[in-house]
């Protein structure tokens, strides 16, 4: 059930198979869309596994300069950092040197910045594009690794994680500070005085979940997993049939 429509004054947008169709593409009509909520008043902010410089391009064109990035460990809104908490450097140095050991790839990014053993090139989400880099470098705290290896060798480094969360992305493990895009979340609603039951949050991947679960209203993709949906209030359509624009016109009351 949608509550009172004046009662939601901040949205959360995925990028990635939310905002993204699978071109990797931004719709237009969306970008008009979130220009009118914005006129309503509603504040509008980018929640994504990507860093700030994997995130800006999107934010530029919908009109936003807040970001949950880093799955909620780096967020920055109107060029002021609001929460920043990273991955311990001993974790992230091992956990890099095994995935070298075994020989995969590993990017170890750091606030701006990413060093790898092999760098990956032209891959968005992965921006900024690393340095490369020796397991020496790995020796400092990171706000995120990805991790390029074999399924087997993903489950071992899996055994080796705590205190911070992991995901298994069916090419790399993604590892982030300990924590969700909704403890991100919460330091930056409660600075702008917005309570939980405020907060709109659209996305479809796992490390979505808590941020649909703890929002007034939680919207998953119709192109997320089961165990997404099931932890959303509804669902919208997919990202290739204009899910997240269906979504926001019916909660803010749109019309075409």
């Amino acid at each position: 059930m949608l509550r009172r429509i004046s009662m939601y004054r901040i949205v959360f947008l995925d990028i990635d198979g939310t905002i993204l169709n699978s071109q990797e593409q931004l719709d237009e009509q969306l970008i008009e869309t979130v220009r009118k909520i914005k006129q309503k008043g509603v504040h509008v902010a980018l929640a994504t596994g990507r860093s700030l410089d994997g995130a800006i391009p999107y934010g530029e064109k919908l009109g936003t300069s807040t970001y949950v990035t880093y799955n909620g460990g780096y967020v920055l809104s109107e060029g002021s950092v609001i929460h920043d908490v990273k991955i311990p450097s001993s974790l992230a140095h091992n956990l890099c040197k095994k995935t070298h050991e075994l020989n995969g790839v590993f990017i170890h990014f750091s606030d701006r910045t990413s060093r790898s053993n092999h760098p990956l090139r032209g891959i968005e989400y992965l921006l900024p594009e690393a340095v490369e880099s020796n397991i020496i470098d790995t020796k400092q705290e990171a706000h995120r690794l990805a991790l390029y290896i074999q399924a087997e060798h993903r489950a071992a480094l899996q055994e080796m994680i705590t205190g911070a969360a992991d995901f298994d992305e069916g090419d790399r493990l993604e590892v982030f500070p300990a924590g969700s895009k909704w403890t991100g979340i919460l330091p930056l609603i409660n600075q702008l005085g917005i309570t939980q039951n405020e907060v709109v949050t659209i996305g479809n991947g796992t490390n979505d979940i808590e941020m649909l679960e703890a929002a007034g209203l939680g919207v998953a993709m119709n192109n997320a997993p089961e165990s997404v949906k099931k932890s959303a209030d509804w669902v919208t359509e997919d990202n290739d049939h204009q899910g997240v624009m269906l979504a926001l016109r019916k909660i803010f009351n749109l019309h075409p």
